[in-house]
């Protein structure tokens, strides 16, 4: 009985060990771009790895998403305009396994004509990009060289890109700090905006700590999951040396 109470800490501690490692890795990061050449629209193709190896793209804001092979279809996902500063968008992305470096494309959210099976797309893509809304027209694509965080750099939560406009540029590697042409230009708020802001913000908090509580992501349950087995494996060592004593 006191061998198997040693074998289950020992198994315990080594999920322990495996659950701590994915956890270290998974990072949600900001990447923000600056629209040097004043797109209506930017969209960003984002993979972790090198090689383009793993779609990173929040689903749910990619105009064109094949639900079929459940992977984005170019131009990828929408960024969102960030408010106060002149330029810049912006998207957040979960990489699960940041120490693969990224690569990543930012363009002018103009799809193509018609599917690019030459490139891996698939005849379905077709559906799905009627589906859009967007412009389908290869003709209008415009989009950044390759932009890249490298594996050995990939520490940080947040990356810039600071885009000159020059489409047809070398491939570049994205900033870890922010550049001096990320600053806030817009006027802060008022004190009447700010207020009536922060009363919406009161109402809402019960629903948003409901809605927290029931949106565990990913990292957060490897997490919960290290403590639980941090606890069930502390309780079988403290077992198995009472049984030792005895």
């Amino acid at each position: 009985m006191r061998n198997l109470k040693k074998l289950a800490a020992v198994g315990l501690t080594a999920a322990m060990t495996l659950s701590m490692s994915l956890s270290a890795f998974a990072a949600d990061v900001t990447i923000h771009f600056k629209n040097a050449a004043g797109w209506d629209r930017v969209g960003g193709w984002i993979y972790q790895g090198m090689g383009f190896t793993t779609q990173v793209m929040p689903a749910d804001k990619c105009p064109a998403y094949n639900t079929n092979t459940n992977r984005a279809i170019w131009p990828g996902a929408e960024m969102e305009k960030e408010e106060g500063y002149d330029g810049w968008y912006k998207i957040t992305c979960t990489f699960d396994d940041p120490s693969q470096g990224a690569v990543m494309i930012f363009n002018n959210l103009v799809a193509d004509t018609t599917a690019d099976t030459a490139s891996g797309g698939d005849e379905s893509d077709n559906q799905f990009l009627s589906a859009s809304g967007l412009v389908q027209d290869t003709s209008k694509k415009q989009q950044t060289p390759n932009q890249m965080i490298k594996k050995t750099d990939f520490t940080g939560t947040e990356y810039w890109c600071d885009f000159d406009g020059n489409v047809s540029g070398a491939a570049s590697l994205m900033l870890s700090t922010a550049p001096a042409s990320y600053v806030q230009t817009a006027a802060p708020a008022t004190a009447e905006t700010t207020t009536a802001a922060s009363n919406t913000a009161g109402t809402a908090t019960q629903a948003t700590s409901a809605a927290v509580v029931s949106s565990v992501k990913t990292g957060d349950s490897v997490t919960y999951a290290i403590v639980f087995m941090g606890i069930a494996a502390a309780g079988v060592f403290v077992a198995s040396r009472r049984k030792v004593t005895e």
